[in-house]
C-alpha cells in the first residue's frame, strides 16, 4: 500500500527549526524578521509544492504580524487569506480543558473527585483499586483506551457525546489510573461530556458561550458551521509515487476533540 502524507496548509512547520533560528539571528526589527520569514516561506512553497502557508507572530496578547501565502484553492486561483479558517485537530483539547477549569474555579467541579460523581453511568472495566478523576483524564493518565468504540476518528454514524462516552463501558483500562501517561482521545471526550452535563446544554454551544465568545474568537466553533466551511482552504494528500488528491473532508468523531475551526 502506498504511504500517504498530508500536505497541510500549515506545512511550514516541517521546515527545520534550526533554519528559522539561523534566519532570524541578528534581526532587530519586526520588519527584518518578517522579511526573512517571507523569503523562507516562499522558498518552501516552491520547493515542496505547497498550496498555502499561514503564519502569525504573536507577542503576549498582540499579533505582531500575520500573513497568508499561496492559494486557498489553487485550481480556482483563490488567494490564501488571513481570514481563512482551519481545523486545528487535537489542539482543541485545550479549549475543552479551559471550560472545565472555569467550573473548577467556580467550585462546581473537583479535579480530584472520582469522575463517577458527575457521570454515575460511566464505568469502564477497572480491575484496579484506584478510581478515575478529571485530573487524570485531562492529563492522559487515567489508563483509558486511546479511542472509544463509538465516536472515534472514522465512525460514520456521528454518535452523540453521550453515546461516545457510554461506549467506553465496553472497554477495560489499559493501565492503573495515574501510573502511566497514555494519550487518549477518549479521555478528553469524557471530560467534554462532564462539561456538557454540568452546563446542561450541548457541548458546542456551551464552549461558544463560556470560552470562545468571551475570548473574542468569533470565527471559532466546535461545529462545522456553513459560514465557516466557506472559509476553509482546500487541503491535499499525495503518495510517494506522485499521485495527488484532495484530503478527506468528513467530520471527525468526538466533537470535543477535533472540530474546532480557528482563525
Amino acid at each position: 500500500m502506498a504511504q500517504l502524507k498530508l500536505r497541510s496548509i500549515a506545512r511550514f512547520l516541517l521546515v527545520p527549526a534550526i533554519l528559522f533560528v539561523q534566519t532570524l539571528q541578528g534581526q532587530n526589527s519586526i520588519e527584518g524578521v518578517t522579511s526573512k520569514l517571507t523569503s523562507v516561506i516562499n522558498h518552501e512553497l516552491v520547493q515542496k509544492q505547497l498550496p498555502s502557508v499561514y503564519i502569525a507572530l504573536v507577542e503576549k496578547d498582540r499579533v505582531l504580524w500575520s500573513h497568508a501565502f499561496g492559494y486557498a484553492d489553487p485550481d480556482r486561483r483563490i488567494p490564501a487569506s488571513t481570514g481563512d479558517v482551519h481545523r486545528i485537530a487535537s489542539v482543541s483539547k485545550l479549549f475543552t480543558d479551559i471550560g472545565v477549569m472555569q467550573l473548577v474555579e467556580q467550585g462546581v467541579l473537583d479535579l480530584d473527585a472520582p469522575v463517577s460523581r458527575y457521570l454515575p453511568d460511566f464505568h469502564p472495566r477497572n480491575p484496579y483499586d484506584k478510581q478515575i478523576t478529571l485530573r487524570q483524564l485531562m492529563t492522559h493518565r487515567a489508563g483509558l483506551v486511546r479511542e472509544p468504540p463509538m465516536g472515534n476518528y472514522f465512525d460514520p454514524t456521528e454518535p452523540s457525546l453521550e453515546q461516545t462516552v457510554a461506549s467506553l463501558n465496553r472497554t477495560s483500562l489499559v493501565y492503573p489510573p495515574e501510573t502511566r501517561f497514555k494519550y487518549s482521545n477518549a479521555s478528553v471526550a469524557v471530560v467534554g461530556y462532564v462539561f456538557e452535563k454540568m452546563r446542561q446544554q450541548p457541548f458546542a454551544r456551551s464552549i461558544d458561550e463560556a470560552v470562545f465568545r468571551p475570548m473574542g474568537l468569533n470565527s471559532s466553533s466546535f461545529e462545522p458551521k456553513p459560514e465557516l466551511l466557506k472559509r476553509k482552504p482546500r487541503a491535499f494528500m499525495w503518495t510517494y509515487d506522485g499521485r495527488t488528491f484532495d484530503a478527506p473532508t468528513f467530520q471527525f468523531g468526538m466533537a470535543t476533540l477535533l472540530q474546532v475551526f480557528l482563525v
